[in-house]
């Protein structure tokens, strides 16, 4: 019987699908998930490539510059300006022939006279230099300016505290 040893050992071996043996049922679903660990691990360390590699303000919006607005135009100096205190036989002529000379251009012109003085320590302080500075110098020009042809309903007269200067001050504007 030798032919039937033979075709004994010729019979098929039951295996499951694929190559591997019996006793690792798992074995290819095992390698297949540790590979796939293994691939999102490399993955995670990298960066995709995209337009952000080279540019990385690309597909943002852009940041839109609003430019600064223009300076505004100077403001127009006064017509006439004079220091508080000064006495009046330096500033009486000249004065009134700028006011002539105003007049004769525009007969219906408006004198402004502003009293300006630096803001005191407080506001009564303020308030009693600005009506002293009023009641002397402001009323001394606002007398010249009618004296030299202008009626009183052309004269203005206002005062106020400005930080810009540094000693009472007489300004005359013209409109």
């Amino acid at each position: 019987m030798p032919s039937d040893s033979s075709s004994a050992s010729k019979a098929p071996v039951p295996r499951l699908q694929g190559s591997m043996p019996s006793f690792y049922p798992h074995r290819r679903a095992v390698l297949r998930g540790g590979l796939m660990g293994a691939a999102v691990l490399a993955l995670d360390g990298c960066g995709l490539l995209d337009q952000r590699t080279f540019n990385p303000r690309a597909s943002r919006p852009p940041k839109v510059y609003i430019p600064p607005p223009p300076p505004g135009p100077p403001p127009i100096p006064p017509l006439i300006q004079l220091v508080a205190g000064t006495p009046e036989q330096e500033w009486g002529g000249p004065v009134r022939a700028v006011v002539r000379k105003a007049l004769d251009r525009k007969p219906n012109i408006l004198f402004q006279v502003q009293a300006v003085a630096p803001p005191g320590a407080d506001p009564d302080a303020t308030r009693t230099a600005l009506s002293r500075l009023v009641s002397s110098d402001a009323q001394a020009v606002t007398d010249a300016i009618v004296a030299a042809g202008a009626s009183p309903a052309q004269v203005e007269m206002s005062a106020m505290p400005d930080s810009t200067v540094t000693q009472p001050t007489i300004r005359v504007y013209v409109r």
